[in-house]
């Protein structure tokens, strides 16, 4: 088994997180259950919540959508940097 680099799995999750992709650092540390079970779990969440708000502030929402994306996929990625420390 080959070394995963946990500054790349941080990287990958900030990037895919902004992006709307969130999970991508996990798959990449090796985690490709979860990392699918997070997407897919953020994707129905994210548009559920998201369009509620959407509708509730008038638009106003989305303005805050990308950096919503951002500080999931920051925190997603410190967890994933995390235990990739733990394991190596």
């Amino acid at each position: 088994m080959t070394r995963k680099d946990p500054f790349l799995a941080l990287v990958l999750e900030v990037a895919g997180g902004f992006f709307g992709f969130p999970g991508i650092g996990w798959i990449y540390a090796g985690q490709v259950g979860w990392g699918l079970a997070f997407m897919i779990g953020y994707w129905l969440l994210d548009w559920a919540l998201g369009v509620f708000l959407a509708i509730l502030t008038v638009g106003l929402w989305c303005a805050v959508w990308p950096a919503q994306n951002l500080i999931v996929g920051a925190i997603s990625g410190y967890l994933a940097y995390r235990w990739l420390e733990r394991r190596h």
